[in-house]
């Protein structure tokens, strides 16, 4: 049976670039060692007066322009995070403020991962409490946690917010939930934190280790439960960490390059938000190529540590 499924998505790049030539003016670091380092070019920084809740509103309102729906029909509204407005209320409160809306929100910050546990939750509670129409919203402004005096982390991050809008009926167009997996190893949480008040720290050189190996494990995993092979798959998509260790997982689990969905290059990492903002942002651009019973995987690993992986399948009745 389907876990649910996806009717639309929608997401949101702030306008403003910040650029390695921009960093390399007050680090002590050049073009070439950023670019060989982690593959990434650009990234989109949020406007000061803007926080996290004003991309991830803007993304709710986009999947519902797209999709048809009302963003007053919503009766569940989830926000996945790690960089919140405010530690009370719930950036999903923001958010539904913005929109002036009235559905049940709250948060879940399982961290860069926070895609695929949020779905896990948007999911489950819209067959245990019948909610027909659910906004799960993966929303980022690392930037304001980013320390740019720090080579070894502000090199990497930028703001994004995406929105998947679910139901329990098969859209006409859309996505089937055909599996999700999540997992944790809790002893890796000291390796990447952001304390109150602090900004973003991690121990890179651990991170890459257990991310590797997890990223590998969850995306194979699921498609040998599901009886997959690589080949079979339309697209992967994976957290923008960064290109170089997305490389190695594409090829690791086996991903040809015209398979691999990413736009960490100029986008950057975006936290919880990157993976599905990847997939929204190159599923509009190959939109017209997709076929029924295409499938798709995103694969996820964040602070904690935390992993996991969903397994999509193309749903279009039109013809």
């Amino acid at each position: 049976m389907a876990h649910g499924y996806i009717a639309g998505t929608g997401f949101t790049l702030p306008e403003k670039v910040l650029s390695n030539a921009d960093l390399i003016k007050r680090l002590d670091t050049t073009e070439d060692w950023i670019v060989s380092h982690t593959g990434i070019e650009e990234r989109r920084i949020a406007a000061d007066e803007h926080n996290t809740s004003h991309l991830g509103a803007q993304s709710v309102a986009r999947a519902c322009d797209r999709t048809g729906w009302a963003t007053r029909d919503i009766d569940l509204l989830i926000c996945a995070t790690s960089t919140p407005d405010t530690l009370i209320p719930a950036t999903a409160s923001w958010i539904c403020n913005q929109l002036e809306v009235e559905p049940v929100s709250f948060d879940v910050n399982a961290a860069c991962s926070g895609f695929v546990y949020g779905l896990a939750v948007a999911t489950s509670l819209a067959r245990s409490m019948s909610y027909e129409r659910v906004a799960l919203v993966t929303a980022e402004k690392y930037s304001r946690v980013t320390d740019y005096n720090d080579r070894a982390t502000c090199i990497f991050f930028g703001d994004s917010a995406a929105t998947v809008l679910l139901q329990q009926e098969p859209p006409e167009v859309g996505f089937e939930i055909v599996d999700l997996l999540m997992e944790n190893v809790n002893e890796g949480a000291k390796h990447v934190t952001t304390p109150i008040g602090g900004t973003f720290r991690q121990d890179g050189r651990m991170v890459k280790e257990y991310a590797l190996r997890s990223f590998e494990k969850s995306a194979k995993d699921i498609m040998r439960r599901n009886d997959l092979e690589p080949s079979q798959l339309r697209a992967f998509a994976g957290h923008q960490a960064n290109m170089r260790v997305l490389e190695t997982v594409a090829e690791t689990v086996g991903v040809r390059p015209d398979q691999h969905w990413h736009n960490v290059t100029l986008c950057g990492n975006q936290g919880a938000a990157g993976v599905i903002s990847a997939f929204c942002q190159r599923l509009e651009e190959h939109e017209a190529t997709l076929r029924a019973g295409d499938l798709f995987l995103m694969t996820v690993f964040g602070s904690g540590f935390t992993t996991g992986s969903v397994l999509l399948r193309r749903i279009d009745s039109r013809s």
